[in-house]
């Protein structure tokens, strides 16, 4: 009978498992699992029975089932919930239980006992406890939906992701075209916008859109991780051999291909835009279907415990790029990435830069740092920054028809006039040197003086660098009437015989 009160005090006061008590008491495990099962069952706590003699001991374990209190069973789907939040314990989920009502509640051993059979009957995916807002699970499914093309009248076969969310189970599925880089952060950006939030940690299996090496050590895709990064995440992939880290997933996938891919076997779609909005309804459906053994839907657990404990989603939405090999600034001080040619700092020559292609910009990177960004041009095109020009450069790339008249324009509308003269010609360009030499007289002389002379070279219709430049050299642009006709003699007075005095002589000579 000591032997039994040894297998008692072990059961009730350590977390020994039956093969180590067993071991301890040099009984079989089988013989411990019996005590066990009898002490669960009457309730027992070593506090009661540790005074107890061997006859009392006895009468305890061999007490027919029939005379015991019935026991208030506690709401173990309840219990399983509040499980998943921070700092909560089975011990302190236990008195919050026992309060109302200790005489009729289970012990502390009964309590974990009848917990621990009630999580074995669930699915391996609910078993799982997960912090709500802490990690959504990823993945491609293994069997693939598929679309008819119009044209050829083939099928196409498609990949389905997966993703879900740890605690609420709330799920997404989408179709993509492949496995590729592209369709993986796509497939993640429409997943993390219809969660409406960011988990803390996103959980994906090794695919090499998601990681680059696996293991202990593992790297990240380089634009996965910057996905990361936009959204305000962390990316952990799944251990090699550790089948547990992606149990979630899997059973979400495999509830996806139940649900979603078992509804669209008979029906036929001809895009894969078509077919994806028949998977957003069924994937809508899903998250709106009661649980089977735990209240409410994962629509439910999302919108009233999960949502408040998710990131919010950052103001711009994240745009997929191809980072390409290393490249060399060349001596013109552009590099070519994608078949097309775009513009560094001058100073560059012959340093080594990364460039980041997205759909609609070209972004540029010296040592981790951005140091040009060009809208994507077409195929053969180059795109240069004025500032990324030498000061000779520049000042030549300045030298173009719409730069002297946006000059003219800061002066006046005469010289305006003038410059469009230089350029009205077969060869606009045989214009450029007359425009820098107005510019330099401009300099030289003052904008007002030359804007005088290009108005006196038009009254004159002489509208020439040569004009321009007399007019300045004499100082005739003051006079904007010296065209017009002027009479010149002595003037008029009482002296001065007039036309009629010699009219009147009759031609007489004196």
């Amino acid at each position: 009978m000591n032997k039994i009160r040894d297998i008692l005090r072990l059961i009730l006061t350590t977390s020994f498992s039956d093969r180590e008590i067993g071991q301890a008491v040099a009984v079989s495990k089988n013989t411990v699992r019996r005590y066990r099962l009898l002490a669960a069952e009457h309730g027992l706590q070593w506090q009661q029975i540790c005074t107890k003699t061997a006859a009392e001991l006895d009468e305890i374990l061999n007490k027919k089932t029939g005379q015991l209190t019935i026991r208030r069973m506690p709401d173990f789907a309840h219990i399983h919930e509040q499980m998943a939040l921070p700092m909560v314990t089975l011990q302190l989920l236990w008195e919050e239980y026992r309060l109302p009502a200790p005489d009729d509640a289970l012990s502390y051993s009964q309590f974990t006992h009848h917990y621990r059979e009630f999580k074995g009957h669930l699915s391996l995916s609910m078993r799982q406890v997960h912090l709500p807002g802490d990690k959504a699970f990823v993945d491609f499914s293994g069997k693939r939906p598929h679309y008819i093309n119009k044209e050829t009248s083939e099928k196409v076969v498609v990949e389905l992701f997966v993703g879900v969310l740890g605690f609420s189970n709330f799920t997404f599925a989408l179709a993509v075209e492949s496995q590729s880089s592209p369709d993986w952060v796509e497939a993640n950006v429409q997943m993390l916008n219809y969660f409406g939030g960011v988990p803390k940690v996103i959980v994906p299996d090794n695919l090499k859109a998601a990681v680059i090496k696996p293991g202990a050590n593992f790297k990240l895709n380089r634009i996965y991780l910057e996905l990361a990064n936009h959204y305000g995440t962390v990316v952990m992939p799944t251990r090699s051999r550790h089948p547990k880290d992606k149990a979630k997933v899997e059973v979400s996938v495999q509830i996806a291909q139940r649900w979603i891919l078992a509804c669209l076997r008979r029906m036929q779609f001809f895009s894969l835009s078509e077919l994806n909005a028949e998977i957003r309804r069924l994937c809508d459906a899903l998250n709106l279907r009661p649980f089977k053994k735990l209240p409410g839907c994962r629509q439910e657990r999302l919108e009233q415990e999960e949502r408040q404990h998710l990131q919010p989603l950052p103001a711009d939405r994240f745009e997929w790029a191809n980072w390409t090999a290393p490249l060399t600034v060349g001596p013109d001080y552009h590099v070519n990435v994608e078949r097309a040619w775009y513009s560094v700092p001058f100073h560059l020559v012959g340093e080594t830069v990364e460039a980041r292609a997205a759909l609609k910009t070209i972004e540029i990177f010296h040592r981790g740092a951005r140091i040009a960004a060009h809208a994507r041009c077409a195929e053969g095109k180059t795109s240069t920054d004025p500032l990324h020009l030498p000061p000779k450069h520049r000042a030549y790339a300045e030298r173009t028809p719409d730069r002297f008249l946006d000059w003219a324009r800061s002066v006046g509308a005469s010289t305006v006039a003038v410059v469009e003269q230089q350029f009205d010609r077969p060869v606009p360009a045989l214009g450029l040197p007359a425009c820098d030499s107005l510019k330099k007289l401009s300099r030289q002389y003052g904008e007002n003086r030359l804007e005088q002379a290009c108005e006196r070279a038009l009254q004159i219709k002489s509208p020439t660098l040569k004009t321009v430049r007399s007019l300045l050299s004499t100082g005739r642009y003051r006079d904007a009437h010296q065209d017009e006709p002027r009479q010149v003699g002595l003037p008029l007075h009482h002296n001065v015989r007039g036309a009629g005095y010699y009219a009147n002589k009759g031609g007489t000579s004196c």
